[in-house]
């Protein structure tokens, strides 16, 4: 029997002046406050679903890659980066599916050229830890970032997913640049 599970996605804000949220229905995961220029972060697409058809599948696939983007100014050779954690341990609706069962991967980060940089940090299981999924150095002025993810989902038997309602999961992200 298959199920939908979701992940909708929060953006956290360390401090209200240093990063427009994307309204949310749940409360952000506090982190760091950064030390850099303002600077605003977006997320697209806000939600991830998985279509787990078949529990013998060892991985599923989420829908679409997701990109958080943001546009930082400062000074030049500052250090980013991009961390991500889950609200809760296991989805809403669904409490035998564990955030671990999901696993994000960066598959690609760019920098806003000239001196900036940008590197993903690898693949790494979901936790309520802030995890750093990207970093990399901003360049003199204001520049533009941007990092993709991928989300996969270990679909295994003893997972049991609803269908209705379907099982949710808050993502929050967080760039701070140093």
């Amino acid at each position: 029997m298959g199920g939908w599970l979701s992940i909708i996605v929060l953006l956290a804000t360390p401090s209200a002046k240093q990063v427009r949220k994307v309204p949310a229905s749940r409360a952000a995961v506090e982190a760091p406050a950064p030390q850099a220029a303002n600077f605003s972060v977006s997320v697209n697409p806000a939600t991830v679903t998985f279509a787990a058809a078949d529990p013998d599948s060892p991985l599923v696939a989420g829908s679409a890659a997701t990109t958080v983007y943001w546009t930082a100014s400062g000074t030049l050779l500052r250090t980013w980066n991009l961390g991500l954690s889950s609200a809760a341990s296991t989805f809403t609706n669904c409490p035998t599916v564990p955030v671990s069962a999901v696993t994000v991967t960066c598959t690609s980060a760019s920098g806003g050229g000239g001196l900036s940089s940008a590197s993903c940090s690898g693949s790494t299981p979901l936790s309520t830890s802030l995890t750093q999924v990207a970093s990399g150095t901003q360049g003199y002025g204001s520049r533009n970032y941007s990092v993709t993810l991928t989300y996969t989902l270990t679909d295994q038997w003893k997972y049991i997913a609803r269908t209705s309602p379907p099982c949710t999961l808050s993502i929050t992200y967080n760039a701070v640049v140093n």
